[in-house]
């Protein structure tokens, strides 16, 4: 198993102890987005600020929009659609941390992190350009690794889905056929997947479970759910997004590297701009298929100065310096920076 993988295992199972052992959860609400929900509940159990169920980025933000939550967890940007769901409310976006969407593959005999894939090809395999193990794109990329003749079963969402709409987001940048069959670009929650081979399922942790659970398959999991699925050495190093770049595994050191903002991203959070997309980081030593998440807040909400003491712990050192623990990255210093100085700004 690649070392950095392994560190972060291991941390990341201690760190599920954390959640069952925290102070009684507060009286603030959230919901939303799974990419990041071991981190939030832990943090609720541990702050006794406030309680967070993951169910999806989309029913999180219509949670939200019904007023039955006071603070929502999203991946991606809301569409036009669900903004509208908001009556002219503002909502701001409070980034909390850095993950990484991880790409397991359950093929026997391909394990320890062998299996290597680049944009293109990754998209044809999801597009269903591709749909066979053995194809010639993905033999090229995998020479000595013995590859079935069989058919890719491909795992994605069933739900709504911030971590759908950061790997379609991707996958459009980096590939002609998906650009052309599924995304024309953008974070699309709901993609309209054309593999021939597709199995759905609810959450990262239905998707971890659905690539176990089929032979042959692939599919996209943030790190910290692949890690806690068993799925470690099953994930595959997909090749950097620049010139020259090798073959990168998601790790600490990886995510941090995508998560350093370039010009212009720092240029965006001086301006107060803090939905960074960090996807196809051009970042040298970058794992592409970085993210970050955030925090939605509705203006006029009741619990709000609530919301800002909950979102001021999750931006506070204790909380932050726990995050490798459970499979993600600190915020970098910039966006950090810029997501406190938003803090006073809720209302």
């Amino acid at each position: 198993m690649n070392r950095n993988l392994r560190n972060v295992a291991l941390a990341s199972v201690a760190g599920l102890s954390l959640v069952a052992t925290g102070s009684a959860l507060g009286a603030t609400t959230g919901s939303g987005a799974t990419f990041p929900a071991i981190a939030y509940q832990t943090w609720c159990g541990d702050s006794g600020l406030c309680s967070y169920t993951g169910v999806g980025s989309g029913s999180g933000i219509k949670a939200l929009a019904a007023k039955t939550v006071d603070f929502a967890g999203s991946d991606v940007q809301m569409s036009d659609a669900q903004v509208a769901t908001f009556n002219g409310d503002k909502v701001t976006y409070i980034p909390t941390l850095y993950g990484a969407i991880s790409i397991p593959v359950n093929i026997a005999g391909v394990t320890g992190n062998k299996m290597k894939l680049d944009g293109p090809v990754l998209g044809a395999i999801f597009d269903g350009t591709i749909n066979t193990w053995n194809d010639k794109g993905i033999a090229a990329l995998n020479k000595g690794v013995a590859l079935p003749a069989a058919p890719i079963t491909v795992c994605v969402r069933s739900d709504a889905s911030g971590t759908s709409g950061n790997f379609s987001n991707y996958l459009s940048k980096v590939s002609k056929t998906f650009k052309a069959k599924v995304s024309a670009g953008g974070q699309n929650q709901t993609p309209a997947w054309t593999a021939p081979n597709l199995q759905s399922a609810s959450g990262n942790a239905g998707v971890a479970n659905c690539i176990k659970s089929n032979s042959n398959a692939i599919g996209y999991v943030d790190l910290g759910d692949a890690i806690r699925s068993d799925l470690t050495t099953n994930v595959t190093a997909i090749k950097g997004n620049y010139k020259g770049a090798p073959f990168i595994l998601p790790s600490t050191k990886s995510i941090t590297l995508a998560g350093t903002p370039t010009k212009g991203q720092t240029a965006k959070i001086k301006a107060g701009d803090l939905k960074v997309d960090l996807t196809a980081s051009p970042n040298k030593g970058a794992y592409p298929i970085t993210t970050t998440t955030f925090i939605l807040v509705r203006a006029g909400m009741p619990a709000n100065g609530d919301v800002a003491k909950v979102l001021s712990y999750y931006l506070s050192p204790k909380a932050q310096g726990q995050l490798t623990n459970l499979g993600f990255v600190p915020l970098s210093g910039a966006l950090r920076t810029g997501a406190n100085k938003a803090l006073a700004n809720l209302g």
